[in-house]
């Protein structure tokens, strides 16, 4: 074993009351210690708004800026498993502790030796890049502080960092880890910048939705103009885009909790002590998405949509829908917090306008209820939509437009669009018009819009394209014939001086649905090599190493896409 180491009046002026944040003593806070060996300055927190997820950690700045720093076992306990991967975490090590917890440590640049070994072996044992290994219980222990491995900016990462997890071992639930005590300074409140207004029904979805403008009172205080606002609708709803900072950093963090006080009474709660990655993806329930689609800003809901069944809500009475009085204004506290302690509150006054204009909505085919199974089937498309995908009733636009272009086989068809989301996939059906029979094989359902095409896939039934998918927007039939193209970016001839060969490659198509991306195989000499995939770059990469020795060789790239298309690139060079 190896150890190593809106209108409004001018109505009275109320100063919000400080609602104490709610501790949580059940976690350790003397357990774990700091994974880096420098300040932590965390560049996101748990919890925090991202794409189509909930962010599961922490990620703590380098301290230089660049790969390298060493990581450290946050305590004692034993290496449980180690992924390697193109996006994603990247390089990836779990340690699992005594107390009952796992530590994450992710988009590492590489391991410890003794780890790196391991890996490597396995790799060319499999003769496969990404790998997620489970070594024996106890065969990698380590001790709190030992050096585990190197930061890095491997898989999904935009800039080198560490992403830092505490999971619950038997649950697999990730939780906070600024609950646990870490050595985190912060005495800076959430800044609020923004709120908005949403018209509700009776069941809480939204019939539209207005700004509602932040205020800074002469106190310091925030509310809204006027302090007062009327509103023409007779159950509401608000939003807020609120963000957390750390001294001496620009980043826009995430909150831990969030609270919407109507008369002194709870009406809605949201915290970040725990997150059920099952639970992740309503996240785009939780925010305003339509407006995150078009304009990128993050509105936090302070109501809970009908089809929302995120476990981090109180389930108060009224689920933040507020009943609105024309007589008897409805006080309105909204509070944002972080694990520290820090809070910002916003308060103001709520009253009912006397008329309240009907709502003009937009024409749409077809109404599909969230609670329940939706299916459309017409001659030549079909789409179904299970019990689950839909946060509201949506009212559903359809289309379709003729389409010639090259490789395209079918009208375009308009599936309401990109604003609404999907939480969990549904199954759509095409049948192509024109297609000769020797093209079959390589036909997809394709989702068309700016930039390239995205292959999701395609299963025949009968004369019917069918596949998955996860997002409204426009598809057809389209052909995919073009192999995925290879450049060599660090590669000559002479490679003594050298100490790798880097190639790009890319396809016309990306790839979503049920679709598979590229893969690849590198082999010198007729031998497979470990060629290193970053996705985000779209670069290959073999490092020299005792596979390959003094004198003349061959090298051969081989990449496919989901339709079988496969590139090749050959190159000789001396060592």
């Amino acid at each position: 074993m190896l150890l190593f180491p809106i209108l409004s009046f001018q109505g009275p002026h109320h100063t919000a009351k400080p609602v104490p944040l709610l501790l949580f003593e059940e976690y350790p806070k003397d357990y774990f210690a700091s994974p880096v060996n420098d300040q932590l300055r965390l560049t996101g927190t748990f919890g925090e708004l991202r794409p189509d997820h909930f962010h599961s950690g922490i990620d703590i700045k380098s301290k230089t800026g660049r790969i390298g720093q060493p990581v450290l076992a946050a305590a004692d306990g034993f290496v449980e498993r180690i992924s390697v991967q193109a996006g994603g975490y990247g390089n990836a090590l779990y340690i699992r502790h005594p107390n009952g917890y796992t530590t994450v440590y992710g988009h590492l640049d590489r391991f410890a030796p003794e780890l790196q070994k391991y890996v490597r072996e396995n790799q060319y044992q499999r003769e496969r890049f990404e790998v997620d290994l489970r070594p024996p219980n106890g065969q990698f222990k380590v001790k709190q502080g030992q050096e585990v491995a190197k930061l890095g900016n491997s898989g999904g990462s935009s800039g080198p960092h560490l992403h830092f997890e505490i999971r619950n071992t038997t649950t697999h639930k990730v939780l906070n880890p600024l609950l646990f005590g870490l050595p985190i300074v912060d005495q800076i409140p959430p800044e609020v910048r923004d709120m908005k207004v949403y018209v509700l029904n009776e069941r809480r979805e939204v019939l539209s939705s207005k700004a509602l403008p932040i205020e800074r009172r002469p106190d310091g205080t925030l509310g809204v103009a006027g302090d007062t606002v009327r509103l023409a609708a007779w159950r509401v709803g608000f939003g807020i885009k609120v963000y957390d900072h750390m001294a001496g950093l620009n980043n826009d963090n995430g909150i831990f909790s969030l609270k919407m006080y109507t008369n002194e009474q709870l009406a809605f709660q949201w915290k970040m002590d725990e997150l059920d990655f099952n639970e992740s993806r309503y996240l785009n329930a939780h925010i305003d998405y339509p407006v995150r689609q078009q304009y990128g800003a993050w509105f936090h809901r302070c109501f809970i949509l009908p089809g929302d069944h995120l476990a981090n809500y109180t389930r108060t009475e009224s689920l933040g829908a507020v009943a609105l009085s024309r007589e008897n204004a409805v006080k309105i506290m909204v509070q944002a917090a972080d694990p520290s302690g820090n809070q910002s509150t916003v308060t103001f006054w709520a009253l009912r306008e006397d008329s309240i204009p009907a709502i003009v909505s937009q024409p749409y085919q077809y109404q599909l209820p969230f609670d329940q199974e939706n299916q459309i089937t017409l001659n030549g498309f079909s789409m179904t939509l299970p019990k689950g995908v839909l946060y509201e009733t949506l009212p559903f636009q359809y289309k379709t437009t003729p389409d010639g272009s090259t490789g395209v086989y079918s009208s375009t068809y308009h599936l309401h669009n990109e604003r609404t989301p999907a939480h969990r996939y549904f199954d759509i059906a095409i049948q192509p018009q024109g297609l000769p029979p020797e093209l079959r094989p390589k036909a997809c359902i394709a989702k068309c819009g700016d930039g390239r095409p995205v292959n999701c896939g395609g299963i025949w039934h009968g004369e019917m394209l069918t596949t998955k998918v996860r997002g409204f927007g426009d598809y057809s039939v389209m052909v995919d014939t073009q192999a995925p193209r290879i450049t060599p970016v660090g590669f000559s001839a002479d490679m003594r001086r050298k100490t790798m060969i880097s190639l790009r490659i890319r396809d016309n198509f990306g790839s979503g649905g049920s679709a598979d991306g590229m893969s690849y195989r590198g082999m010198i000499d007729g031998k497979w090599v470990l060629f290193e995939y970053d996705r985000k770059s779209a670069r290959l990469t073999y490092t020299f190493d005792e596979h390959v020795g003094v004198g003349q060789h061959k090298v051969v790239m081989k990449v496919k896409d989901d339709l079988g298309n496969e590139g090749v690139w050959e190159g000789k060079f001396r060592r």
